[in-house]
């Protein structure tokens, strides 16, 4: 029960803190900030793993579903942590709305086709797969920055936690991104989790 606490309050911290960073009045203070929080949840995430499983699934559903898929996180546990985490995406994305009024402007973006936004998260999840595994392996958690630098980069400051399908869930509870471009977000990044836990298996050289 503590774990699942613990995702959800990450996902809910993911979630505000993306939704209050487009306030900012630049585009890369906004990616930056939400890197930032990557990074954070990432490194608090990683400290509720243990020798036999990784506490990297706690930081978002793509990540569990990537680490589930490796063995590192219980398959048993996928669900409910995915649960939570979208549980606290939508929470976040409420606290966020119910400021709407007190703050300030906020950048405007134009979101990209269906196509591209399918497409480019795809191909982003399967990089962002690899890196958790990195991660995992003992590389240092600023790594995670680099997937919400990638994605603001190619998908514009508005998806810039677009590698996070909580997150992006609860953006659109937020009334941030459409529900349309949130469902094919979450899907093709859960999806390419998925593909790149076994793809890391064709780059990586045989002991």
């Amino acid at each position: 029960m503590r774990s699942l606490t613990v995702a959800a309050l990450l996902a809910a911290i993911t979630t505000f803190v993306a939704a209050l960073a487009l306030r900012a009045p630049d585009a890369t203070v906004s990616v930056l900030a939400v890197a930032a929080v990557t990074v954070l949840v990432t490194w608090l995430a990683s400290l509720h793993g243990t020798e036999e499983e990784s506490g990297l699934a706690l930081a978002s559903p793509a990540a569990a579903v990537t680490l589930a898929l490796v063995g590192r996180s219980s398959t048993a546990f996928l669900l409910p942590v995915v649960a939570a985490q979208v549980v606290g995406g939508v929470l976040g994305g409420l606290a966020a709305l119910g400021l709407d009024d007190s703050l300030g402007g906020s950048l405007v973006w134009s979101e990209p086709t269906r196509v591209t936004t399918g497409v480019a998260v795809a191909v982003l999840a399967v990089l962002a797969a690899w890196v958790v595994l990195a991660i995992d392996g003992g590389e240092h958690a600023t790594w995670a920055a680099a997937g919400p630098l990638l994605a603001g980069a190619s998908l514009g400051v508005g998806l810039a936690v677009a590698l996070n399908p909580a997150a992006v869930l609860g953006l659109a509870t937020a009334g941030l991104v459409s529900w349309t471009t949130a469902g094919i977000v979450a899907g093709a990044g859960l999806v390419a989790a998925g593909i790149g836990a076994f793809a890391i298996t064709l780059v990586t050289p045989p002991d």
